[in-house]
């Protein structure tokens, strides 16, 4: 009955939690970074693919496969490949591996004064963004050039940023200085408009040459640019604006109450547990704020959307579409 409880009846096209709440798309999500999910092996991948092949042909044998199975192998083949392309992400670009990765990036950037450290921890930031946008792409490719063409978008944003904030907190208006006084706000700054750049770049084609929009069956209905565009702009608000206010904002304000006079390896200590627990909350809490897969009305797409009818004749109001990480 526990089991039972924990583990509803398998849907294939669905979610073990309710993801029309906001409680319920943060336990989805707890799944996605799961960083026990970085120690599956390809062959468990492949196994993870074939049960779930296995029964999308009626081939599964219910009373040998419970729907924990099923379910434990949904997580794993959702937590390691793009839901839009099919591709196995690599390793450390995977969301399981995000919060790992990005402690020492947070640290860095909390820390950085000299001009060469700022720039490079900028660097290495939205370098890792790149590539972590780009591998959870919503599925539509981009070729060499429009990757390095985003990759510089991004790195040109975040290092002028963080310079020109850095400058105007010495040289700029006292209103400038005091609030570069305050620990969290260049990073911030910085981060917050070159992840809403580097998403944008990453992924603008996505709004240039449109994502597939399905209906309630995940029968394919059209490539549609303005679910595209939702999509990315979803995307930016809640990973490139929302993430780094409990990651960079709450590490910095709790560290100031911090005694600076304890052992340099006490502060350290502290300032990495801090960073580790905001990112461990604040990755869910932000990437919940929208559903990965999007339910748009109808109406707000193309006109070729406006007045379709499922297979019984009825006109489809609500259509989907993968909002990407």
């Amino acid at each position: 009955m526990a089991e039972s409880s924990a583990y509803p009846t398998f849907n294939p096209k669905g979610s073990r939690f309710d993801e029309s709440t906001y409680f319920g798309r943060i336990r989805s999500f707890l799944d996605v970074v799961d960083p026990r999910l970085l120690a599956v092996s390809d062959n468990e991948l492949n196994q993870a693919k074939g049960l779930l092949q296995d029964f999308d042909a009626g081939k599964v044998d219910r009373s040998k496969v419970s729907d924990k199975d099923l379910w434990e192998a949904k997580k794993i083949r959702d937590g390691l490949t793009n839901p839009g392309t099919g591709e196995t992400i690599f390793a450390p670009f995977r969301f399981s591996a995000f919060v790992p990765a990005n402690i020492s990036l947070v640290y860095g950037m909390l820390n950085a004064h000299s001009v060469g450290s700022v720039l490079f921890w900028q660097w290495a930031n939205q370098s890792y963004n790149s590539a972590t946008n780009y591998a959870n792409r919503s599925g539509s490719d981009m070729s060499t050039e429009e990757i390095a063409t985003s990759y510089s978008i991004a790195i040109a944003t975040s290092c002028g940023l963080a310079m020109a904030f850095r400058w105007l907190g010495n040289n700029g208006p006292q209103a400038f200085k005091r609030m570069a006084r305050i620990p969290f706000v260049i990073p911030y700054i910085a981060v917050a408009g070159a992840g809403a750049a580097n998403v944008y770049a990453t992924r603008r084609s996505e709004i240039e040459n449109g994502v597939m929009v399905k209906d309630a069956n995940d029968n394919d209905l059209g490539v549609s640019q303005e679910a595209g565009r939702q999509g990315v702009m979803k995307t930016i608000i809640s990973r490139s604006l929302g993430l780094p206010i409990p990651v960079l904002v709450i590490p910095a304000l709790i560290m100031h109450f911090v005694p600076k006079t304890l052992p340099k390896r006490v502060l350290v200590a502290a300032e990495l547990l801090v960073i580790s627990s905001s990112l461990c909350v604040g990755l869910p809490a932000t990437l919940a704020i929208f559903p990965q897969k999007m339910a748009l009305d109808a109406q707000s797409l193309e006109p070729a959307f406006h007045n379709l009818r499922d297979e019984n004749g009825e006109r489809i109001t609500t259509v989907y579409s993968n909002k990407g990480l």
